[in-house]
């Protein structure tokens, strides 16, 4: 093989190998869990080698028995909120407590994301108590990084984006009430829509969760999808021109 036969056969691996990573990618940004980056059975973050649940998608978030109430079926305990550190701002027309995350729909979130509960802490498999360590095995494509595998309730994420730590200062506040935030404020909030048992906000009608508009809050959800990352992110719509942020907030 001469020079330029051997560097068009380059050309062609590296285009080759390109579009496979682009459709790798892609298969990431899906609108159902299996095998996007919630998938722990085989997808993007881990790949759990246990014989009882590497085939089962839902199992590290939900159980059909035995599960918590207050998330549906959650299968998962919630984090104690001891370490955290909330946002605060000057300008805060709303504020919430650590025990009101903990036990909030974001603490569910939290439950793996801020690294203080493994993942592979789970309360029910197949409708009995599950104890074991869960083996995994980290992918490519993961982009937070987990303790030593195989090592049970070692098994944390810890550096690294989707993980978010005890340090909550730098993000979004969650569990504060939106109302209370808007009334204070109205000309700097759009104002909620109400249909039926829905509470939502905005031309694309981000969730809020309570059971009144006078007490539904803001949680990770609000702007998370965790069953939908056809936009990255589990984002419920697209941030481009801050369109997430001024679903809410009128600047």
């Amino acid at each position: 093989m001469n020079n330029k036969e051997g560097l068009v056969s380059k050309v062609i691996l590296a285009a080759v190998l390109a579009v496979a990573m682009a459709g790798t990618a892609r298969a990431q940004n899906t609108a159902v869990v299996a095998g996007g980056p919630h998938d722990l059975s085989n997808g993007s973050a881990l790949r759990n080698t246990n014989a009882t649940i590497n085939g089962q998608t839902c199992v590290f978030c939900h159980t059909p028995h035995g599960g918590a109430n207050n998330i549906p079926l959650w299968n998962r305990n919630a984090p104690t909120g001891a370490a955290y550190q909330l946002y605060t701002s000057s300008t805060s027309d709303s504020t919430t407590t650590a025990a009101q995350i903990a036990t909030s729909g974001s603490g569910a979130c939290l439950s793996c994301h801020d690294g203080t509960i493994a993942v592979d802490v789970l309360a029910d498999v197949n409708g009995l108590a599950f104890g074991p360590a869960v083996s995994f095995t980290k992918q490519a494509t993961a982009k937070s990084t987990y303790s030593a595998a195989g090592a049970g309730a070692n098994n944390l994420m810890s550096g690294g984006l989707p993980f978010l730590g005890t340090d909550l200062r730098n993000d979004h506040p969650v569990s504060v009430v939106y109302e209370t935030a808007r009334a204070a404020t109205p000309a700097e909030f759009v104002s909620q829509v109400v249909t039926g048992v829905k509470i939502t906000v905005g031309a694309q009608a981000l969730p809020l969760f309570g059971t009144s508009a006078a007490t539904a809050t803001v949680e990770c959800a609000s702007c998370h999808n965790a069953h939908d990352n056809r936009l990255g992110n589990f984002l419920r719509k697209a941030n481009t021109g801050s369109s997430m942020c001024l679903s809410c907030h009128i600047k």
